[in-house]
């Protein structure tokens, strides 16, 4: 067994193309601008309930995705999905917008992502930022807006280009504008925020894992407050436009499980054979230092940069990284119960 024979495969699972996984089919379903309204949020948790196996999970690219799906049932999903706009133009919407974004950020990313190139892979990906202790400008992306005091800073492929007005920043973007300004605010990255952040309140759940009745609850929370929608964000948090208090969510940034990342593992997913959030718990519990990433096999879904510590699964048992990513080359092996052997070196 060799400790880099790591097989990496997948594709990006959407409502018209679910994706088999170890626990059925697997849809992912992107929002408008990083939100859904309440009563798509409502939808999407009686979808999970009826048609899925009730759980449902964050991602890192601000999406939600309903796990358990059968084959037969697809036509319902498609129904649904359709009934709450959520599944034409999926392209469209592969933008992540930070979470506290105002609307001229936010109208920006729909244009954005209705010019999406019709031949554009499908893990292209965009994303529309204005500043702000929750910009998600850090985050990996093709194509990159940022609305700055010089205008819209544009970012392909992780170069700066410049900036221009908000009228031509989609096609600065898709590289229909060759002239640009010389940009003199360089965008600073934010950081996931938890509780009340002014009008709003983050809420997080442990792996990023919640299932159908917490969100129909955190619907009715909503109503409640005054919420108006559910923002996502790629820290597995979501963010909600109103003082709410919801029961089973993390609101203390120093919870933790916050500390760690782990996909959902075996047995929801077939390229996993170790149960990474069970374990995961227990690493929680050993109170180890700095951050960790459990990963059920070399694709680290869960977390695509360096971890202090990541653990890669494969054939039952976890490749232990120091200070790398998922991809990165094991030093050595170590069983599922013998976790604790962790702090041996």
């Amino acid at each position: 067994m060799s400790l880099a024979a790591f097989d990496i495969k997948g594709w990006c699972p959407g409502g018209v193309r679910p994706m088999p996984s170890g626990d059925g089919l697997l849809v992912r379903v992107r929002p408008w601008y990083g939100a859904f309204t309440l009563d798509q949020a409502r939808g999407l948790a009686e979808i999970a309930a009826t048609l899925g196996n009730g759980h449902i999970d964050l991602t890192r690219r601000a999406n939600l995705q309903i796990r358990g799906l059968r084959e037969a049932r697809l036509p319902a999903l498609h129904e649904a999905l359709d009934r709450l706009g959520l599944l034409e133009d999926e392209a469209a919407r592969n933008v992540m917008v930070a979470p506290l974004a105002g609307p001229a950020a936010r109208a920006l990313a729909v244009a954005l992502g209705r010019a999406m190139p019709a031949d554009a892979p499908p893990k292209f990906g965009c994303l529309v930022d204005d500043g702000g202790p929750l910009s998600i400008i850090g985050e990996r992306a093709d194509v990159a807006l940022a609305v700055t005091r010089d205008g819209v800073a544009v970012r392909v492929e992780g170069e700066w280009l410049g900036v221009t007005d908000a009228e031509h920043a989609v096609d600065a973007a898709f590289g229909r504008q060759r002239s640009l300004a010389k940009m003199t605010v360089m965008p600073t990255p934010g950081h996931r925020q938890l509780g009340r952040l002014g009008g709003f309140t983050g809420l997080a759940v442990p792996f990023g894992r919640l299932d159908a009745q917490q969100l129909h609850d955190l619907v009715a929370s909503c109503v409640k407050a005054g919420a108006s929608e559910i923002r996502l964000s790629p820290w597995r948090a979501l963010y909600v436009d109103a003082a709410v208090e919801a029961s089973g969510f993390i609101v203390d940034d120093d919870d933790p499980l916050l500390r760690i990342e782990a996909c959902p593992g075996s047995p929801a997913c077939t390229s996993a054979s170790v149960d990474t959030r069970t374990d995961a718990r227990r690493l929680a519990a050993m109170h180890l230092a700095g951050t960790i990433h459990v990963s059920g096999c070399a694709k680290g879904c869960a977390r695509s940069t360096a971890a202090n510590l990541t653990l890669v699964g494969l054939e039952g048992r976890y490749g232990v990284v120091r200070n790398g990513t998922a991809r990165d080359r094991a030093t050595r092996m170590v069983e599922p119960n013998a976790l604790e052997h962790l702090l041996d070196g």
